[in-house]
């Protein structure tokens, strides 16, 4: 009898609602900690990451929720020192951004939601946009006399960082893959070129200076896009983009600074060029991954029979033949065995029940046939009711017991049908070579095999016949 995990409900119902304040809590300190004295902090990811977090888990996304969130920023404000009413009233100018994006962006369908499409793409940037406006217009209202500053400075201010910092952040959570999936794709190469360009150029762009420098990453960043996934090219846009607005602010490019509001101005311009200049490489990561994705299923298509999920005519012909040119090159060439196989009274079968039990006896068919036969083993549906196996490194002498093997495995097998269970049986033709024999044509072992496959018909069906054995030419 399985166990069940010791697991309160109530708790498991809670804890979720323990989590999400808690790591509210933890990223507001960190943006009041990069937070100048008297003005807006340098970077504020909390907004992005709490929207990313409930649209990739909207259960939380209730009146509770969004509640306690609000809370936690007040509370790690209050603790930071600030008054009871600019942290209140700032924190639902915060509040602001992340409910307006999940309106907007819950709507959407999963894959814009999850930037799958370049519809998807610009719907998170104007989304992106919206909320920015709704906390700078909100915070509008109460800001100027903490900040000191006008209302059109205290408004694009906001709506720069506010932008900028949620173009940012918020496609890394929206393009992030299961742990599953990221765990199976880190053991995959990642090629590294397209990186290192990318880090050379934002390290140019920091040497060089000047307002046109924050462009020089996007001819990095549109080869990573081409390269890498959506998730990845949004690490790296994250990565180059942060890079570049503490540049700015540290004065490390040497942007003019204009007069009559001092910091502001220059950094929101260049808030709104990075993020501006983020959207191109998502787009094109999309599409490029969109194409990857295009062009694997029609590899698949192209060689995996679709009925019973073995290899294409077209695909076992490819690689047989390079097997066989394989074998020649060796001086010690090794044995190599071909099987035919066809399904006794399919036509029948196909008559008698029609073809939707056709289709099932073909799929459990080759399903045993699968269960029974090792890697680097080629399988194939010839067409109809014929199928074609491949046993590099045996020869035919012993590939009869193999042959025999599968022969009983088809025998043992039953198709349910209504209150029927079906019997097949499988005729085996099998031809090859020996070791150190030379291999002859992929057409030539196939008509081998089919002669002893006819044999083995006319003898009665169900068994398995080779062909007489290769002459060596001396």
């Amino acid at each position: 009898m399985p166990v069940e995990p010791m697991v309160f409900p109530a708790q498991s119902r809670l804890l979720p609602y323990i989590i999400l304040p808690c790591l509210t809590f933890a990223l507001t300190l960190g943006g009041i900690l990069a937070r100048p004295i008297e003005s807006l902090s340098l970077f504020w990811p909390v907004n992005a990451v709490l929207a990313g977090v409930l649209l990739r888990y909207p259960r939380q996304a209730t009146l509770m929720g969004f509640t306690l969130v609000w809370l936690a920023m007040v509370g790690a404000d209050l603790l930071c020192g600030s008054a009871w009413v600019p942290a209140l009233w700032f924190n639902l100018c915060n509040m602001g951004v992340v409910i307006t994006l999940w309106q907007l962006l819950a709507r959407l369908p999963r894959l814009h939601r999850r930037m799958r499409t370049p519809h998807g793409v610009l719907s998170v940037f104007a989304a992106c946009a919206a909320g920015a406006m709704v906390a700078a217009s909100m915070a509008a209202v109460m800001a100027a006399p903490w900040f000191q500053q006008s209302l059109r400075a205290t408004w694009l201010a906001w709506f720069s960082e506010q932008f900028s910092t949620s173009v940012l952040v918020l496609p890394v959570l929206l393009t992030a893959p299961s742990v599953r999936a990221l765990v199976r794709g880190g053991a995959q190469a990642v090629r590294l070129a397209p990186l290192l360009v990318l880090l050379a150029s934002l390290a140019v762009s920091i040497a060089f200076g000047g307002p046109g420098a924050i462009a020089f990453p996007i001819a990095a960043l549109l080869w990573c896009a081409w390269t890498y996934s959506p998730f990845l090219v949004s690490l790296l846009a994250l990565t180059a983009g942060s890079t570049l607005i503490v540049a700015v602010a540290q004065n490390l490019m040497h942007f003019s600074v204009p007069q009559s509001e001092p910091g502001v101005t220059t950094l929101m311009s260049a808030r709104m060029g990075i993020a501006m200049l983020v959207l191109g490489p998502l787009v094109v990561a999309c599409v490029s991954q969109a194409n990857r994705s295009l062009v694997a299923r029609l590899a698949h298509q192209a060689t995996i029979d679709h009925l019973t999920g073995v290899l294409t005519r077209s695909a076992f012909t490819r690689r047989a033949s390079a097997l066989l040119d394989s074998r020649q090159q060796h001086a010690q060439a090794l044995p190599l065995t071909l099987m035919m196989l066809d399904i006794d009274h399919f036509k029948s079968i196909n008559d008698a029940h029609g073809h939707a039990v056709g289709d099932q006896v073909l799929r459990q068919f080759a399903g045993a046939l699968q269960d029974q036969l090792h890697d680097g083993e080629l399988f194939a549906r010839m067409g109809g009711e014929e199928f074609v196996v491949i046993l590099p490194g045996l020869a035919p002498d012993r590939a009869k017991f193999t042959a025999e093997r599968l022969r009983r495995a088809v025998q043992d097998l039953h198709v349910v049908q209504a209150d029927q269970r079906l019997q097949i049986t499988v005729s085996i033709g099998l031809a090859g070579c020996a070791e150190g024999m030379p291999a002859p044509s992929l057409d030539e072992l196939l008509a081998r095999a089919d002669q002893a496959l006819y044999r083995a018909k006319a003898h009665g069906r169900n068994r398995v016949e080779q062909a007489e054995p290769q002459r060596q030419v001396i």
